[in-house]
């Protein structure tokens, strides 16, 4: 359980209890960027369903204290530096070998969030190092992924992470950008696949606390607060619980959606 402080009160939430009946049992999961945060809570939830899951991650040591953390749980790691396209098939093919067999649900997490940068300042450096994780590598484990599933006719399913930047106007920087292209892929080859049995989905979370420990917010210093209806801000459990619907048959007739989960702030902009 985790605690979080709401104007001298405590919201409790109850998220990491919740058991779905082992919903991902045998289902092989590839969670890029899953050493932490958002991804690392999607690789809990799918092992406490049932899935073997494979992490990937630049940071070879925060691979290896996950591992350490979930010793005897059905975890592979592999150190994974998405922004070089030339290692997605050789990688591919090691992440089936660790999985013990294809793929069938691959979860596009990583992504870099650099300072904003308004638009007028905005270098060709920042530009070129966000968007080769957050689009470029993003784009070409993607193709390949569903180039092996639709060569050997293997229904899987696909969730990209996106952001409450990539739904509402943004141009400090190219962060929202890159989200914004983010959406428009998880769209376009949503309709591509799905003829398929490729189910492709994402998720749009807002201002998540992605540290590992409980958090007190004080809302007379935190500017997000007062713009979040629900008046808190959300937890890395409740997107992977978004997550793993969208991975189970409970959203086989979901297709191309950017669910949006940002406890309302979206609504208010």
């Amino acid at each position: 359980m985790r605690k979080i402080w709401r104007d001298g009160g405590v919201c409790q939430v109850h998220v990491d209890r919740i058991d779905h009946g082992g919903v991902l049992k045998q289902k092989r999961v590839l969670i890029t960027g899953g050493s932490r945060g958002i991804g690392l809570a999607i690789a809990r939830k799918c092992l406490s369903e049932g899935a073997h899951v494979l992490i990937t991650g630049r940071s070879e040591d925060s691979l290896n204290a996950v591992k350490d953390e979930m010793a005897g749980c059905p975890l592979s790691i592999m150190p994974w530096d998405l922004r070089d396209v030339s290692q997605i098939e050789r990688n591919l093919r090691a992440a089936e070998d660790l999985l013990g067999g294809p793929i069938d649900i691959l979860v596009n997490n990583a992504g870099v969030l650099a300072g904003g940068q308004q638009l007028f300042d905005l270098t060709e450096e920042r530009w070129d190092a966000t968007i080769a994780t957050n689009m470029k590598g993003l784009v070409f484990l993607t193709k390949e992924v569903c180039r092996q599933w639709v060569r050997q006719k293997h229904k899987g399913k696909i969730i990209n992470m996106s952001s409450m930047r990539g739904v509402l106007g943004c141009v400090d920087g190219p962060y929202g950008m890159s989200k914004w292209g983010v959406n428009g892929l998880t769209r376009g080859l949503g309709l591509a696949m799905a003829p398929h049995g490729i189910l492709v989905n994402g998720i749009a979370p807002g201002i998540i606390d992605t540290d590992s420990i409980s958090i007190e917010i004080d809302s007379s210093e935190n500017a997000y607060l007062g713009c979040v209806p629900v008046g808190r801000i959300g937890l890395p459990e409740e997107i992977a619980e978004l997550a793993v619907f969208l991975m189970s048959d409970a959203a086989n007739y979901i297709v191309g959606q950017t669910i949006v989960c940002d406890g309302g702030y979206s609504l208010k902009a």
